[in-house]
């Protein structure tokens, strides 16, 4: 198990029902969360598609490696997440 921090921007509109999809997501592959920032929404630097504006979240977590390239598809997969952020956290 390695700590990860995952970075969200989230489509303005469906916040909370988006928040919601990720958490099931992180446990369907077993990913454990051990806290979450609501960084709120904040204009864009460069739209995303039509969006000027997005919600941040962070989520730390720990779980395995080798399921991290499938939650990262999972999440493009999803239209209500602009952009995503994985890395690995120290600790």
């Amino acid at each position: 198990m390695r700590n990860y921090e995952i970075t969200n921007i989230l489509r303005e509109g469906n916040v909370e029902e988006t928040k919601s999809a990720v958490k099931e997501l992180l446990s369907k592959y077993n990913f454990t969360i051990q806290g979450e920032e609501d960084w709120g929404s904040k204009r864009l630097w460069h739209p995303v598609g039509q969006d000027e504006q997005g919600h941040f979240t962070l989520i730390k977590c720990s779980g395995s490696p080798t399921e991290v390239a499938k939650i990262e598809h999972e999440f493009k997969l999803n239209a209500n997440i602009l952009k995503t952020l994985v890395i690995r956290a120290n600790g």
